[in-house]
């Protein structure tokens, strides 16, 4: 067992990803100063598939496949987690912010996001940002290569993130991402024996290439004290990677619902998805198409301590490949728990526990 580190981890291994139920740009307080939290925790990974490597801190998956027919065959870790975002509120309303968000201690492909936001009456909540690699994720450099030790390479992405948040005082939210991703140094298929894969072959694999997705989903407050949170969502994406046996297209529909109390926080979320390639593998002769599901469960606990300022985070979470080619199956299970604390300026007691939902999307 090797030490790693993740948990849309449904991005890269499955491309699915769960986002928190708020799913919303956080109030900008109407006072300046410094604010943020940070999150440090650990969990536990158990994956199985033939494609992830991991990331530039921890490492994932067998690096050792013995055909490009063979099943995923599982791995596990306990791992850290650490998170967080730093914020500055400004005088003229504006809010400048760096950081992670809470959703993105789940992912193995975590970005970090430098941008600002600002509420702007009756149109909204608006935010702006560039997305970084914050740690770069690890690939196979050839994920078909049998019988040798699988060499890897960064994976390194960048881009942009517009978010348009309480669409006209209502619960609607309208989320645009672009990622420019970069594989440097790309084999894939050079390392088969098995079937023969040329330089034809090899172009329809690359994995370089811009990933578009466009998120909307709209909030409603249930309940007569209105602490039952359900958010529905639809996400269309576009995959360009160069290999035309990448590039595609999807979609995912998610539903989430949060039930919030002065104490504690339950959230759980489901997703369901497909995801269609352009062109064949040619390794396989067919489209690596593929479902994917996934179904997660976070728990909130705030500490009697500091005025809520700590808080107390359990997840666990399953997700679940199911591609027509066996090899690119993957399925993962994760426990997590962590603490939690936010600091900086307050103005008022927030309100209970949903603050924490209410935080900016992963990828």
């Amino acid at each position: 067992m090797r030490s790693k580190q993740f948990r849309p981890l449904l991005l890269a291994i499955l491309a699915v990803g769960v986002a928190p139920a708020a799913l919303a740009i956080e109030p900008i307080p109407s006072t300046p100063g410094w604010r943020g939290f940070v999150l440090g925790g650990v969990g536990y990974t158990d994956v199985n598939s033939n494609l992830v490597a991991g990331n530039g801190l921890v490492e994932v998956g067998r690096p050792k496949v013995s055909s490009i027919f063979q099943d995923p065959r599982s791995d596990s870790a306990v791992h850290p987690i650490f998170t967080g975002e730093v914020n500055y509120t400004f005088e003229s309303g504006w809010q400048a912010f760096f950081g992670t968000s809470l959703e993105d201690i789940v992912t193995l492909d975590s970005a970090a996001q430098l941008g600002v936001r600002r509420e702007v009456g009756g149109l909204g909540a608006l935010q702006a940002g560039m997305l970084l690699s914050a740690v770069p994720v690890e690939v196979w450099a050839d994920p078909y290569a049998e019988n040798v030790e699988r060499e890897t390479t960064d994976r390194d992405s960048r881009g942009l993130r517009l978010q348009w948040d309480r669409i006209m005082g209502t619960g609607a939210e309208l989320t645009f991402s672009w990622r420019d991703v970069q594989i440097d140094d790309e084999q894939s298929g050079q390392g088969v024996v098995s079937v023969t894969c040329g330089a034809d072959c090899q172009d329809l694999l690359r994995r370089s290439g811009d990933f578009y997705a466009l998120n909307a989903s709209w909030l409603f407050r249930l309940g007569e004290g209105r602490n039952h949170l359900v958010r529905p969502m639809l996400r269309y994406f576009r995959d360009d990677s160069e290999g035309a046996a990448v590039a595609g297209d999807g979609w995912r529909a998610q539903l989430s619902y949060a039930y919030a109390t002065p104490g504690y926080t339950v959230v759980a979320t489901g997703a369901f998805g497909q995801r269609n390639r352009d062109e064949a593998n040619p390794l396989y002769g067919r489209h690596t198409d593929s479902n994917q599901s996934a179904l997660e469960l976070t728990y909130f606990y705030r500490l009697p301590i500091e005025g809520g300022r700590w808080q107390a985070v359990g997840g666990v979470l399953w997700g679940d490949d199911d591609s027509d080619v066996n090899f690119h199956d993957s399925e993962v299970t994760s426990m997590s728990l962590a603490l939690m604390y936010r600091f900086g300026a307050r103005t008022q007691q927030p309100e209970p526990q949903v603050d924490v939902l209410m935080d900016r999307k992963g990828e």
